[in-house]
């Protein structure tokens, strides 16, 4: 940004000791890119505030009209301000009734960056195109705690993709249990298993509700016959879960599932059952994601 302003400007405006500054701030909305901008006056006293917003596929839209507004707001009277840098093909059109940022044009210099709509020495702005559908890509690693898919209460690690538009999503899971060892009608079973899930969501600012859909597998051993096998089952639920952002591009999730199984296992040996998986199972989930 800086560098930007400095092309449009023919120099360098930006002093620590300035008297006053300009802060610009570009942050992820949901689906949108929006832009806030505020003049600092030598009190510390706020005199201006404008914002912008884009499509996420707009960013160098935003970025240039950022640097073109901030050159106008520090030295309107130069000429370089319109001649040099890239022009705008549709610059953000800015929100009504905003309180203009003045000028500083006695000293040419301010301490950051900021946000500015183009006056009348400029081009007209034209209103920005019809948004199309911005795509947002996340990946996911993380840990698991399984309830009643397995003989016993299982730990295991979790890695997802997901395909974001608006507030709707859709990820693909891939998840693999650790071993557990459990004592059933005097049979020792040795239990492992995984999963695979669909996943449609509906997000709500920091909320997430979601359907599953989970076909597992399950693999055991038994000491009483010192035989093995594997069997797959089906589990349909819900899901509720939560994503803390720590940046505009990573965040920690956690997510609780309830699911129906509408395809169980049951695990026998010489004709007696020794587990059956019950109806309802769950779990829990903790990861970090990754937004491209």
């Amino acid at each position: 940004m800086r560098e930007a302003v400095r092309k449009r400007l023919g120099y360098d405006p930006f002093f620590p000791n300035s008297d006053k500054t300009i802060i610009a701030r570009v942050v992820r909305d949901s689906s949108k890119l929006r832009g806030e901008v505020e003049l600092i006056d030598e009190h510390g006293a706020q005199v201006g505030k404008r914002e912008f917003s884009a499509a996420q596929n707009e960013c160098d839209q935003l970025v240039r009209a950022m640097a073109l507004s901030i050159s106008i707001a520090i030295d309107p009277k130069s000429a370089e301000t319109y001649g040099n840098g890239p022009e705008l093909d549709a610059p953000p059109e800015p929100p009504e009734n905003q309180p203009d940022l003045p000028n500083d044009s006695q000293s040419g210099q301010a301490s950051a960056a900021a946000v500015t709509r183009p006056t009348t020495a400029t081009a007209p702005p034209a209103k920005a195109p019809a948004k199309i559908a911005s795509w947002l890509w996340s990946a996911g690693l993380g840990a698991t705690l399984q309830f009643n898919s397995m003989p016993e209460v299982a730990l295991g690690a979790t890695a997802f993709g997901a395909l974001r538009t608006g507030a709707w999503s859709l990820a693909v899971e891939g998840e693999l249990d650790a071993p557990v060892t459990t004592q059933e009608q005097g049979a020792e079973l040795r239990s492992s298993g995984g999963a695979l899930k669909l996943v449609p969501c509906g997000h709500w600012k920091l909320l997430r509700a979601c359907q599953v859909s989970a076909l597992r597998w399950l693999a055991t051993t038994s000491s009483a016959s010192e035989l093995g096998g594997t069997a797959p089952s089906l589990a349909l639920g819900a899901r509720l879960g939560l994503e803390l952002p720590l940046s505009p591009t990573f965040g920690v999730m956690g997510a609780g599932d309830l699911l129906l199984t509408a395809l169980p296992v049951r695990l026998a040996s010489e004709g007696h059952t020794l587990w059956e998986m019950p109806l309802f199972s769950g779990g829990v989930t903790i990861a970090a994601v990754a937004h491209f």
